[in-house]
């Protein structure tokens, strides 16, 4: 992120760009929203159809797991 003053620019530091200032890898989360961690891609492409932060989360997970069966 930059901020403009006159010709010089200053730079912040920003550790993460989601809007709410939250991390989805949060540990606990999960269970908080009420995304299943056990279920299959499908089933999480599915529940991040309801949107909000559950289906942020759930959006996030199915990435992640698909991410690592591709890897095998």
């Amino acid at each position: 992120m930059s901020i403009f003053s006159g010709d010089n620019i200053f730079y912040k530091n920003v550790k993460e760009n989601f809007m709410d200032g939250r991390n989805p890898e949060d540990k606990g989360d999960s269970k908080r929203h009420g995304v299943p961690t056990k279920a299959s891609v499908s089933k999480l492409r599915k529940v991040a159809k309801q949107g909000g932060c559950k289906g942020q989360l759930a959006h996030w997970m199915a990435n992640m797991k698909a991410g690592k069966a591709k890897k095998k």
